[in-house]
This record gives C-alpha cells, structure tokens and sequence, in this order.
C-alpha cells in the first residue's frame, strides 16, 4: 500500500503544481512539464521513505489469488490494446470508449498545445473547459517531454490499474475484485433470447470495468485514491488504529480528487459525514481533515465545472425518479437481480441493537449515496449517476457478505457469488475477447489532416464536421462544435452554435458573416464534410480532394 500511496501523491503533486504553473507560464510547455513531473517524482520518493509500512493482512486464500488474476489477466488486457494500430487503422479494444478515447486525445493535444491557461474548450471553441481535466493534464504532459501520446495512455492505464488493484484488495479483499469486475444485470441471461428485444435498452446498471473504469479515466486515479482513503478509516478508527496515511497526504489526495472525478470528491465528502456522525471516535481526526481540505476541493471542483470562472453548465440537478427505469418492475429485476434487495435487507438488519457500528458507518452513508441517484440528477444524462453508484456499491458489497455469507454453508456462498457475480463475469469475457477491435480513425486521414494543419495556430477556431472521430479534433485543433453526444452530455449549451455551423458549412448567402461571428479561420472539408452536407453551396462543396480553406481567402 505505500507504494501506491507514494504514486498517488507524487501524481496528485505534479497536477497541483501544473496548473498555477501553467497559469503563471501562459500553457504547459517543455520546461514546465520537466519541473512539473520531478516535483511529482520527488514527492512520491519522499512519501516512499516516509510513510510507515502498513501490516500484512494475512495468507492471501486461493479464491484471493484466483481474484487478482483475473483482475491483472482483464487489465493487462483492456489497458494493452486500449488503442492500437492495424495496417492503416488505429483501433481500439471496446466499442464503449469509441467517443471517449476520441475525446481524450483532443484534450491531451489541446492541452500540449494551448497557448492559454485556463484552457478553453476544444469541443466547444470559446467557452473555457469544464471537465475533470487531471488524467489528460497528466497525458499532456508526458507528450510534451516526447512520450507518444498513445504509449502514455497504454501505461497510465497499467499502472492506474495496479493502483486500483491493490487499492481494492486492501478494501475488500476478494469480494471487492469480484464486485467491481463481475457488476451487471442478471437479464443478460434471458433478454438476449427474445425476438425483438435489445438487451442494452433495458440493463443499465452495467460493467464497472468495461464501462466506467477503461472509458472514463480520471477513475484511474480516483478509485485508488478514495479506496485507500476509505481503508485507512476503516483501520484508524475501527481497526488497529494506526494512521497508515498521516492528515497531510490524505488531504493531498482529497484535495487533487475533483480534479480527476467530481463524483469521487462527491462521494468521499459524504462519506466523511457519514462517519462523523454514525463513529463518534472519528470526529476529531476527520475534523482536521476536513478543515484544511475541503476548502480546496471545493475550488478545484469549482474549476472543473465552472471552467474557472465561465458561465455555469447548464448542468444543475434534477429530479428523474426511478434513474433510467422504464417503469416496470422488471427493470429492477433486470438490472439488479438479488443485489439490491439484499442490499436493503441488510441496512434494515443494520438498524439491530448490537449491530456493527463499523458496518453502520460506512454502509449507511454509501446507501444514501445510492437512494439519491434513484431520484436525482447529477448530470444531464442520468446515466452518468451510474459514476456515483459504483462507489455505493464498492463500499457495500464487502460488509454485504461478510454479514450475510461469512461463515455459511459452502453451497449457499457459491450460490450467492453465481447470482451476484455470473453474468457480470460472463459480460467481462466477452467484452475483453479477441473477437473484439473496433476503428478509430485511418491513420491516412490523421496523416493528411496534420500535414494540412500544420502551419495553423494552436488557437485557430475550425469549422468541420461534428463527428467524434473529426480528425481535426483529435490532433487537438478547437473546433466550433464537437461531437453532439459528448456537447450535451456535458451540459453545454451549444445548440445556437451548431445552427449557426449547419448554416455556415451549407454554404448559406451570408456563410463568410457566420464564420465571422463564430471565429472562424479555417474551414475543414473532407469526406465527413461531405457526407455531412451533401448539398453544401461553398465553392469548394464538390472538390473531391480533402482540403484546409481559409477563410478571409475565399470569395462568396
């Protein structure tokens, strides 16, 4: 475990420093990045040195064994082939992080690049970004000291997974493993067989590891980080009551955390109450914590949604009753299968005199985290509270068995983990299988887009198509509109520009006073371009040679 602390910290270190760094230097260039990450290196030495050695926790049992090989079997493979080349082909592993990936490489591009500090948005040219920008920030930086940017995501993803690991194991042990790789709806089984009916419409409560953990990858920072946090609570006020992690990094990682994932700092910020209230015997070390590092968490959260100062996302919270549930009762059924009724079940036992005020404290908390999401919105795609659920989940599931299997008969512990964890298991394999290898982007299309692009300023605004794939935006250039989904799901309000970019690339009589009013410099047109708008009346419309125009040059 220190060993993943020291990282951790050391990652934690160099994203604090690099952004006043940044700021003060107008973007992240060579130098900084340089300084940047030896701070980080120096940190995580010293906190190697340092830190004290936390106790072994026992023989590990063969199921314990079984579980992390599985887990470094998965991850070695999600994280080697997350994007790789094929002839003319960049591909990657799963068809869930298509458009993430996608996004990704813009910013990490963008980021190496922007003159400016705060970034604006590349997907959105002229408004500032708001995203948990830390994993990407981290990528820039690499790419900047000449790491290719598709190596350091291979590696940032391995070794974000080995945190991640050894962060769960410490939680939960197998039982943690198990929940966090084999999560999904049992209707996997039956739906599949029905004419008519398509599985992926009705389970939403889907893979963690396929769907969240390889997509999303500030979790590659925020999982470890938060479980270690929860696990030395654990051990400082219910167990040895040794402090593993002492205040100062706790608050460093706490700190850092909205950075990397708003819905972890969510999650860990009600934790914290939870067991202020439920553990009498955690005030005063949770006091200090808090103190110096929720102030800080609140402006680095403030940063990443509010794009250090721009107008607010039109993100606020909403109420969706029943989350993504189609009504039915079914649905539960489906998606949830004997988890979540167990999981009620067991926080109404909770409520027994004599009951595990330990379980109570960090169980309780989680479960009102979950109950919350059934009802709230916290983004403007409810499905995005599945990144708050997952953390609900994570914390009960080990208390979960541990207070209704333990110590039972083998035959109703098998049971269990066959209802809880066989169709999760069964959606891992064939999520992780060699059948698998979608495309990307041609490699060609790249290749012609940067030779095109490369006179042009980091700065220069681009009208191009709104594909998640455009070239133009994966080699990090901003553009007026990026890809839909990625727009809303963000909760940026777009829809005014992307008429004034339909009318511009249509080629409309005053199209040269639209690229104006947009900042426009240069117009992109390609074969997405012209698919897009077929019937386009700009000169070049029918031009079957991919081309950069500017556009101050053209005539109407």
């Amino acid at each position: 475990m220190r060993i993943a602390v020291s990282i951790l910290g050391g990652v934690a270190a160099s994203i604090l420093t690099a952004i006043p760094m940044a700021w003060i230097g107008h973007g992240i260039d060579q130098g900084t990045s340089w300084t940047v990450l030896l701070i980080g290196v120096v940190v995580a030495a010293c906190l190697l040195r340092f830190l004290p050695k936390a106790e072994r926790s026992g023989a590990i049992r063969p199921i314990g064994w079984i579980m992390i090989l599985i887990f470094a079997c998965a991850s070695a493979r999600a994280f080697l082939w997350l994007i790789y080349p094929v002839g003319d082909e960049w591909k990657i592993l799963s068809p869930n992080n298509l458009g993430d990936l996608a996004l990704h490489l813009s910013f990490i591009r963008w980021m190496a690049a922007d003159p400016c500090w705060w970034p604006g948005s590349p997907i959105l040219a002229g408004d500032p970004m708001r995203y948990p920008l830390g994993s990407d920030l981290f990528n820039a930086m690499l790419l900047r000291i000449g790491v290719p940017v598709e190596i350091g995501l291979v590696w940032c993803g391995l070794i974000g997974a080995a945190l991640t690991g050894i962060a769960l194991w410490r939680w939960g042990k197998a039982v943690a493993l198990a929940a966090f790789l084999f999560n999904d709806g049992i209707g996997r089984f039956f739906l599949a067989k029905k004419d008519g009916v398509d599985p992926e419409e009705i389970l939403q409560w889907k893979n963690f590891f396929l769907t969240l953990f390889v997509t999303q990858r500030g979790f590659l920072f925020a999982l470890p980080a938060g479980l270690l946090l929860l696990s030395v609570w654990r051990t400082e006020f219910f167990g040895e009551g040794k402090r593993f992690i002492p205040l100062p990094v706790q608050a460093l990682l706490l700190t850092c955390l909205p950075l990397f994932s708003v819905h972890a700092a969510l999650f860990l910020g009600v934790a914290m109450t939870g067991l202020w209230i439920l553990a009498p015997v955690s005030r005063s070390a949770l006091q200090k914590l808090a103190i110096p590092a929720w102030p800080l968490m609140a402006f680095c959260g403030w940063l990443v949604t509010s794009g250090a100062g721009g107008a607010s996302a039109v993100h606020a919270l909403g109420l969706s009753p029943g989350w993504m549930s189609d009504g039915t009762f079914t649905f539960w059924i489906w998606n949830f299968g004997i988890a979540l009724p167990l999981a009620v079940v067991f926080c109404v036992l909770l409520m027994r005199r004599g009951s595990s005020t330990e379980a109570r404290a960090f169980v309780w908390p989680a479960a009102v985290i979950f109950a919350a999401c059934l009802v709230i919105r916290f983004a403007p795609w409810p499905w995005d509270n599945t990144k708050l659920m997952l953390w609900s989940w994570l914390v009960i599931a080990p208390f979960l068995w541990q207070g209704l299997f333990s110590g039972r008969a083998l035959s109703l512990r098998v049971l269990a983990a066959i209802l809880l964890f066989a169709s999760g298991a069964l959606t891992l394999a064939a999520g992780l299988d060699g059948k698998h290898g979608y495309v990307l982007v041609k490699r060609s299309d790249l290749d012609r887009a940067m030779t095109l692009l490369r006179d042009v300023a980091p700065g220069a605004v681009i009208a191009c198509a709104p594909e998640y794939n455009q070239p133009v935006l994966m080699l990090g250039h901003p553009v007026v509109c990026g890809y839909e989904g990625h727009l809303w799901s963000h909760g940026l309000d777009y829809k005014g520009r992307l008429d004034a970019l339909n009318a511009l690339m249509n080629g409309e009589p005053d199209w040269k006073e639209k690229a104006r009013l947009l900042g426009v410099s240069y117009i992109f047109w390609g074969d997405p371009e012209k698919t897009r708008w077929p019937d386009s009346k700009l000169p070049w419309a029918k031009d079957p040679t991919t081309a950069l125009h500017p556009v101050v040059n053209q005539g109407g």
